[in-house]
């Protein structure tokens, strides 16, 4: 019998990043101050990309004249996240709150931070997911 711990450590922080229909992890990137957008991680490996309105979450891929190539990700070697064509070491990860790190890409020693929160879109509208919320997948 072949056991693979990596294996089931990468499926365990795979899972923490795929969203169900209702989930949306919010993408705050604090060095360029960029916030608003949401996120639905796929178990295909793709990733689609939304806006929060007042009617919940609009599928938000292509913006207008500029198209979004394939939307990838995966996790490397248990603690990198690559997202499209970025590379991100994960700092932090619970089911509610992801802080991904990288290096600037003009400033030299520059490390900047992501973080992405989970929001749900409920009957009464998006909110965000606080611990007792949590819905075992």
């Amino acid at each position: 019998m072949i056991t693979c711990l990596s294996c089931s450590k990468k499926s365990e922080i795979e899972t923490i990043f795929i969203a169900n229909n209702n989930e949306y992890w919010e993408y705050r990137n604090y060095c360029h101050n960029t916030a608003g957008i949401y996120f639905q991680f796929r178990k295909n490996g793709s990733h689609d990309k939304y806006l929060n309105s007042y009617v919940g979450f609009d599928l938000f891929n292509n913006d207008g004249d500029l198209e979004s190539g394939p939307r990838t990700w995966s996790i490397k070697n248990d603690s990198v996240f690559l997202w499209d064509k970025g590379i991100y070491k994960i700092e932090k990860i619970t089911n509610k709150e992801i802080i991904l790190s990288y290096y600037h890409y003009k400033i030299k020693e520059k490390k900047c931070f992501i973080r992405l929160s989970k929001w749900v879109d409920t009957p009464k509208g998006p909110k965000l997911l606080n611990e007792q919320d949590i819905i075992k997948k």
